[in-house]
């Protein structure tokens, strides 16, 4: 017997907005006033449960092709210190393919899809504290270390295998040169702004 796929479980609101062509602000709204069955995550990131959001599109007769990827599309992950937000990561948080993350129990939520991981190396803890980062999931995983400047000799981070140091800060063209690498080795999974 063929064990079926396992569908995405849930919407990023993002990628919710872009199905049913609304605003992520209006997204956000539908959430608070209980239009959608959501979580928050740890890092304060609203996520649309598939079974709601698909029941909300059957009713408003909006077409669910495309609600669930066909294969599974790749994924970048961005791990970031809170304390210093940019409008990139504004930018890149409205990407479909691009999680951003400000807390370390996010790292939980990453799935098999992971294709590259940006981590912000100003995160005091990452440095003394990565054995989350060396998991089977990571192996074929690019992670690459932004902010490197602030990298300490004795960081434990350094010990990735897949590990890559950019002294500057993340940008949508840093993030942009990855999947157009990404598409170019995995044309099928990638998909994204």
């Amino acid at each position: 017997m063929k064990t079926p796929q396992n569908p995405q479980n849930y919407f990023s609101t993002s990628q919710a907005a872009k199905v049913l062509g609304l605003s992520v602000g209006t997204v956000q709204r539908m959430v608070q006033n209980g239009v959608f069955k959501a979580f928050v995550t740890q890092g304060g990131h609203r996520r649309i449960l598939s079974t709601s959001l698909n029941d909300y599109c059957q009713k408003q007769g909006v077409s669910t092709i495309g609600l669930v990827p066909a294969h599974p599309v790749a994924q970048i992950y961005v791990l970031h210190d809170g304390a210093h937000m940019t409008p990139a990561l504004s930018h890149l948080s409205t990407w479909s393919c691009v999680t951003v993350m400000t807390h370390p129990l996010d790292l939980m939520e990453i799935g098999p899809e992971l294709a590259v991981l940006f981590v912000d190396a100003r995160m005091a803890w990452l440095h003394t504290s990565p054995a989350h980062l060396h998991n089977a999931r990571m192996q074929n995983t690019h992670i690459i270390l932004y902010n490197s400047e602030h990298l300490p000799v004795n960081s434990l981070f350094t010990e990735s295998q897949n590990l890559h140091l950019f002294a500057g800060d993340i940008s949508t063209d840093l993030v942009d040169g990855y999947l157009l690498c990404l598409q170019q080795q995995q044309p099928e999974t990638i998909r994204c702004h």
